[in-house]
């Protein structure tokens, strides 16, 4: 194979890292103190997307080895890229990060391209926030209220342009911080755009049931609702993120799994930085106290088990959370 396995693992999508404090030592943090730029990203220019409607004609994120099922249901996505920014002095990166960025395509490929084709799909740049923006309570909190910023006003303009489509909001890691953030401040609030968002992937960090008013996905054809996962090591218990009987965990490899690990036969494949779906078969999962257990079965692949797998968040699961989220399309005349 190209890519060997230890790299399967361990750098399965290096555009995030877990959110663990023992995570960012290797990251120098910022010398600076924190710096507000006195304008706002122009989101009516093409340059401050990842990924619009327009950028899709020239740039192909989608698994090269996977059926092109691009059905268009008339509906659109508001992906929300984790965190890329692991060094630098500032608190907040600046315009120039966004340029011919790797890693921000990397999540690209990796997470929004399970939406790819079945709508029009939307990923604003933002100045993100520095990785340890989440050890420094006083810089870091005003690192995110910046970052976030960005990621309402490109909501925003998403709004304008999508009218009374029906759309669905994704994210993970630091974008799922800013997404719940966003569901809750601007979505819920205001009736006509709810009533709009028939879908939330609120991937890689803790969400407390009570947090959104916006039920658990369960089944493979229910909308209108919210699907969040950390994935972890079998009984693996993790100690620097919340976790329990109140936190959300949902199955994405069987949506309305009675409890206990599912059947491997039931995983349809793992994306591999490549763009290939390899692996099929290969892991069991349990969700449980707000977490995703992951039990790895592949031989080639237990050789080099982690306690966390939430740089893979999406990856161990790309084929299995695509045709959950057809299913679920094909009932939206109906919902």
């Amino acid at each position: 194979m190209k890519y060997s396995v230890l790299v399967i693992l361990l750098s399965l999508i290096s555009c995030s890292i877990s959110s663990s404090t023992r995570k960012f030592e290797q990251y120098e943090s910022p010398t600076n103190q924190f710096q507000q730029k006195k304008f706002e990203l122009d989101y009516n220019l093409d340059q401050n997307w990842a990924f619009n409607p327009k950028i899709s004609l020239v740039k192909d994120i989608y698994p090269k080895n996977y059926p092109q099922s691009k059905i268009n249901y008339n509906i659109a996505v508001f992906y929300i890229h984790p965190t890329t920014y692991f060094s630098g002095a500032n608190w907040n990166v600046d315009t120039s990060y966004f340029r011919n960025n790797d890693l921000i395509d990397l999540c690209l490929e990796n997470q929004a391209s399970v939406f790819d084709g079945l709508g029009e799909l939307y990923a604003p740049h933002y100045r993100e926030m520095h990785i340890h923006s989440y050890t420094d309570t006083i810089n870091g909190f005003l690192a995110f209220d910046y970052a976030y910023g960005d990621v309402l006003n490109a909501f925003n303009k998403f709004i304008s342009e999508i009218g009374e489509k029906k759309y669905i909001i994704a994210s993970h890691s630091q974008g799922t911080n800013h997404a719940i953030k966003l569901i809750h401040d601007r979505v819920l609030p205001d009736h006509d755009i709810n009533k709009n968002l028939i879908l939330s992937y609120l991937i890689g960090m803790d969400l407390k049931k009570t947090t959104l008013q916006i039920p658990e996905c369960d089944g493979n054809t229910e909308l209108y609702c919210l699907e969040c996962w950390r994935s972890f090591n079998r009984d693996y218990l993790p100690i620097d993120w919340k976790y329990g009987q109140d936190y959300i965990s949902t199955n994405p490899i069987v949506s309305n799994a009675s409890g206990g690990y599912t059947n491997k036969l039931n995983h349809l494949g793992i994306l591999l930085p490549n763009r290939k779906i390899k692996f099929t078969n290969s892991i069991s999962v349990n969700d449980t106290l707000g977490i995703l257990w992951v039990d790895i079965k592949n031989k080639k692949l237990k050789r080099h088990i982690e306690n966390s797998y939430h740089k893979a968040d999406y990856n161990l699961f790309w084929p299995n959370i695509r045709n959950t989220l057809i299913s679920r399309l094909r009932y939206l005349d109906e919902a």
